[in-house]
């Protein structure tokens, strides 16, 4: 009877968990044909938490002007479809100069950022503590963009985004939806109108300082049975036209994740027994 009990016990802790994977490749080019790079992005998304890495490496025309090479990653927890990161690093090199970002979220809500050299200036106004609570890194802004689409299937949604010295909000608006046949996706997407509103961190000299800029477009990819609908497309206003990142390469693993607890084995029970002294 005991035995049965434990067993019933574990049978019921015993709960199924899922991993969504996704290797992306996305090209981006100016003017639709001008090479401007590469990038990689390796997201997995579990029922509780996130993991994501992704990697820039410019080419074509852009490096003419500057060389850029750029790693990120982010991790954090999901509850329900709130996207809440815990850490976010980045190295950048560009133009002959290196600089590394490393950020977290203490127990109090405090983000913490280690940046190496640190900045020379914190623009005008500088990005308030405040300000870096209320947000997430640009990585977590993206997969809660991506969940609340996948979730939701609405272009709908406000991502205030720290990046260790610039603040800004990230406006989802609009939505229709079309179809995606490239790279390995061939399905439905939402295509959404995104709006980048700096507003703190920023100089007179920065590009889109202290103003909204024209609303670029970024279509999500409804993959069935995913709460995560990863970008396959964004275009991105610029002076001179503008700059669009299209998928190359799509693969997705899911993995039902069994976790199963052993249970423990009862001690084995022994019967005490009585015995009677025999009377001389």
């Amino acid at each position: 009877m005991r035995l049965g009990l434990f067993a019933l016990f574990a049978a019921l802790i015993a709960t199924p968990a899922a991993a969504d994977t996704f290797s992306l490749e996305y090209q981006g080019a100016a003017l639709a044909i001008i090479p401007l790079g590469s990038i990689t992005v390796d997201a997995t998304i579990e029922d509780n938490t996130y993991d994501i890495q992704t990697h820039m490496q410019s080419g074509g025309l852009l490096n003419i002007f500057e060389r850029m090479n750029i790693a990120a990653s982010a991790s954090g927890a999901i509850e329900g479809d709130r996207v809440i990161w815990r850490r976010y690093d980045l190295d950048h090199r560009y133009s002959r100069k290196h600089r590394t970002i490393a950020m977290n979220v203490a127990a109090d809500g405090e983000v913490i950022a280690q940046i190496n050299p640190t900045y020379r200036v914190w623009g005008s106004p500088p990005t308030s503590d405040a300000q870096r609570r209320s947000s997430r890194d640009p990585l977590s802004s993206m997969v809660a963009m991506a969940i609340d689409v996948g979730e939701h299937q609405r272009c709908q949604g406000s991502y205030p985004t720290f990046d260790g010295r610039f603040f800004y909000r990230l406006e989802l608006s609009g939505g229709a939806r079309g179809h995606f046949d490239s790279a390995g996706y061939d399905g439905e997407v939402l295509k959404c109108s995104m709006a980048y509103v700096a507003l703190a961190g920023f100089e007179g000299t920065d590009s889109w300082g202290h103003r909204r800029i024209p609303q670029g477009e970024i279509w999500f990819a409804l993959a069935p049975n995913s709460r995560f609908a990863p970008p396959v497309r964004v275009t991105t206003p610029l002076s001179a036209g503008g700059a669009v990142v299209r998928l190359t390469h799509w693969r997705r693993v899911t993995v039902n994740i069994q976790e199963d607890e052993t249970p423990l084995t009862p001690a084995p029970t022994t019967t005490p027994t009585s015995a009677t002294a025999a009377r001389p």
